[in-house]
């Protein structure tokens, strides 16, 4: 008795017992004999599937009379895996049920298993979704969990049988035909499930099949995949034509899609591939779930014709629908034991995840309610809670998010997470804002009346309107920068005084920040601002002046020592012992400053052998942090030839100090140490000072064999 090409195991098994005259349990019996006990692991269920050792599948094959290759030719979980075991020798088998190690089936139409086999019997077989309709008799294969199946009459649904004769043709015609069927699957799964009022098909389809008596509940659950059947496939081969594709990224226009209605040319390709006019105002709104999945890859991979085409076809995790054991036991409050499991996880959801997820959404809620967005740069911090990485994170592969988290999000910012970046949309915030109290801005003018930074931005913005994304372009539109707008644009008129409040409120940031200015030299940053060029700006108009200015005094405001009448290298030296002491305490110069690092307190040791000859400013700001006039004598040691050996190290390691701190204020402005010999770095020589450095580290290396100090430190700067 052979079995059936696709057949289960587990059925032919009980097929081949009826043979032989026999119950399942004991022909198992007869095939697992161990001692006189079976040697099986599990228990039977009507859906599950049976897995055989080696010794085990001989002896089947001597029942059956069936060569060994034959039986793995036609049954594929024959030798899938090898199965737990009761006793260590001897035949054995397990059984499983759920969905990671039971793929889908169905059972076999019975009109043509008694044409193959000759006999009137059940059979289960693994069904691909084009097997699923039996032709010749008009069937419909149909999988329900902890049963045998049930077979489907579909007399009067011409649409599933013209749409079982199109899939053929696909997946003849096609080579992405199979992947396409299993996105479409996912979006006409997720359509299922939507209480759209105009939607009459579905349960006019739904009605018209013989539930043979199936609770409600259960049926819409199992009958999904069948009454969704001829949409599936008109939407797989929409999905898999290459024009098709080739259309929707030419009209992206390089931009990936923020909601489905940025791609109108695919909205109402779907909606007339499934006869339904209405989704392309339905589903224009979507920025989440597998449709807006496919779509957002399929732009970004060019429709397929890079390397990262591959995750177009690719459902994820998020948007598969659940096994139909799973879908009942939520859908239709079937648990075990019958009690009502409306909670169940999906497989692969860890509870840790949700609960990650449920307190960032919390520290999100917060920001929103503080600030009234989510445009969140990544280094924000909330309670403790890095907010910005954890949303940069859920950006990253935001188009794979679960519908309901993206939905979450979205409650508290629609535009959470935007194709763009977000210093774009917090400059947009500052604009809209300053808009709703004085009104839209006026380009033709100029934009009077705005911030100098706003101006600035909004001027940008219409020059480059037309590469801009079109949802940047409808957001603008919102404050009444138009297309037509933006043509007639002119730049914002920036008075003098204007530009100095400009850099002076982002001095005052900076120094809130950090607690001074010494560390912002001519190529610092500060959120996009050159503070360090306008910083340079106004020293040197401060030292050309003979008095003090106005715009000196508020620069002495924010941090007295803005402008020392002494190299910036040295009192950026001081603010980090300062920050040092402020943070561990005094210092014990006594016993050579323990505990400092030995740039800073060979820093110190100069400042105290040289203290007679500092300004008296320095002094004062020595005397901030514990080193007075008394303490430097101290750690000279009183004596003249003492005075001397320290002077003569203070002075051996003054070009060492300062090209450290040069170094590392170029490498934090430019990552790295790749400067010319001549390089000249705020003042300081620091092309020759590094030359001269890897010359040391070789000498070194060549001397002792090993590691120089001074080049592991600048080796942390640029390895």
């Amino acid at each position: 008795m052979g079995p059936l090409q696709g057949e289960k195991t587990q059925s032919f098994l009980i097929r081949l017992a009826a043979c032989y005259g026999m119950a399942f349990r004991d022909l198992l019996t007869a095939i697992l004999d161990v001692g006189g006990l079976p040697n099986v692991m599990g228990g039977a269920r009507p859906d599950s599937e049976i897995y055989l050792n080696q010794e085990a599948r001989d002896r089947v094959a001597q029942l059956c009379r069936v060569p060994q290759d034959h039986l793995l030719q036609a049954l594929p979980a024959w030798a899938q895996e090898e199965p737990r075991r009761r006793f260590a020798k001897g035949p054995a088998a397990q059984f499983h049920h759920t969905a990671e190690k039971v793929r889908r089936w169905g059972p076999a139409c019975p009109a043509c298993t008694a044409r193959r086999t000759g006999r009137r019997e059940a059979a289960r077989l693994y069904l691909g979704p084009e097997q699923r309709v039996c032709l010749p008799h008009h069937r419909w294969l149909m999988q329900i969990p902890a049963t045998v199946g049930r077979v489907v009459s579909l007399a009067g649904s011409g649409q599933v049988l013209e749409a079982r004769h199109h899939h053929v043709r696909l997946l003849c015609r096609s080579a992405r035909a199979a992947d396409a069927f299993e996105v479409a699957q996912a979006v006409t799964a997720s359509w299922w499930w939507q209480t759209w009022p105009r939607e009459h098909v579905w349960p006019a389809r739904l009605r018209s099949l013989d539930s043979d008596g199936l609770d409600q509940d259960a049926w819409q659950v199992v009958a999904r995949e069948l009454v969704t059947y001829p949409e599936t496939v008109a939407l797989a081969a929409l999905l898999a034509g290459d024009d098709f594709r080739r259309r929707v990224v030419a009209e992206a226009q390089g931009h990936v899609p923020f909601r489905l209605a940025d791609l109108p040319t695919l909205l109402r390709a779907v909606a007339d591939c499934v006869r339904r006019p209405w989704y392309v105002e339905q589903l224009a709104q979507e920025t989440s779930g597998p449709l807006f999945a496919w779509a957002y890859q399929c732009v970004r991979a060019q429709g397929g014709t890079n390397a990262e085409g591959q995750e177009m076809w690719m459902v994820a995790p998020a948007h598969r629908q659940r096994p139909l054991a799973d879908e009942l036991a939520v859908r239709a409050r079937v648990g075990t034991g019958g009690q009502c499991a409306e909670g169940k996880r999906r497989r692969g959801h860890s509870r840790q995840a949700d609960e990650a997820f449920a307190a960032g959404l919390a520290h999100a809620s917060r920001y929103v309610r503080e600030h009234g967005n989510l445009a969140v740069p990544k280094d924000t911090v909330v309670d403790s809670y890095r907010l910005g990485e954890w949303l940069g994170n859920l950006q990253t592969r935001a188009w794979a998010m679960a519908p309901d988290r993206a939905q979450a999000l979205a409650a508290l910012d629609p535009w959470w997470n935007v194709p763009w970046s977000v210093q774009w949309q917090r400059s947009y915030y500052r604009a809209r804002d300053h808009a709703a109290v004085a009104g839209p801005p006026d380009a033709a003018a100029g934009f009077p009346g705005t911030h100098i930074l706003n101006g600035e931005w909004l001027y940008l913005q219409c020059t480059h309107y037309s590469t801009l994304h079109p949802e940047q372009q409808r957001l603008l539109a919102d404050i009444g920068i138009t297309a037509e707008a933006a043509r007639a644009a002119l730049p914002r008129r920036v008075p003098i005084q204007a530009s100095f409040e400009t850099g002076l409120m982002h001095a005052r940031s900076y120094a809130a920040e950090y607690g001074h200015l010494a560390a912002a030299d001519k190529d610092t940053m500060h959120q996009g601002y050159r503070l360090g060029s306008w910083l340079a700006r106004q020293r040197h108009r401060e030292r050309q002046s003979p008095e003090p200015t106005e715009r000196s005094r508020a620069l002495d405001a924010i941090d007295p020592w803005w402008n020392p009448p002494w190299r910036p290298a040295w009192q950026r030296t001081y603010v980090q012992v300062q920050q040092l002491v402020e943070s561990r305490g005094g210092l014990d110069a006594g016993n050579g400053f323990p505990g400092v690092e030995a740039e800073l307190a060979l820093w110190l040791s100069r400042q105290c052998a040289a203290y007679r000859r500092l300004d008296p400013g320095q002094q004062r700001l020595l005397a901030d942090i514990g080193i007075t006039a008394e303490q430097a004598a101290n750690v000279r040691g009183g004596t003249r030839a003492s005075q001397a050996v320290n002077e003569q190290a203070a002075a051996a390691g003054l070009w060492a100090l300062d090209g450290m701190a040069s170094a590392r204020s170029f490498a934090t402005a430019h990552g790295h140490l790749a400067v010319p010999s001549e390089y000249v770095h705020d003042g300081f020589a620091l092309g020759r000072w590094l030359v001269e450095q890897r010359r040391q580290d070789r000498r070194h290396a060549q001397a002792t064999g090993g590691a120089w100090p001074r080049g592991g430190l600048l080796a942390e700067l640029d390895p």
